[in-house]
């Protein structure tokens, strides 16, 4: 029993910990200098998506 709540323990953890990395590197990337200056150079745009018009293009 122990050993089983141990890696459930271990599994929830691993999960929280890639969470917070994702969300700080995609947010502080997003939002720093060298992140804006980037989407500047390269004229990226952030998608939107609308699952109205999604389904319109039928």
């Amino acid at each position: 029993m122990g050993i089983i709540m141990s890696i459930i323990l271990y599994a929830l953890t691993l999960y929280i910990a890639y969470l917070v990395i994702t969300v700080a590197v995609r947010h502080g990337i997003d939002s720093s200098e060298v992140g804006k200056a980037l989407q500047e150079k390269h004229g990226i745009q952030e998608e939107k998506f609308y699952p109205k018009n999604d389904l319109d293009k039928e």
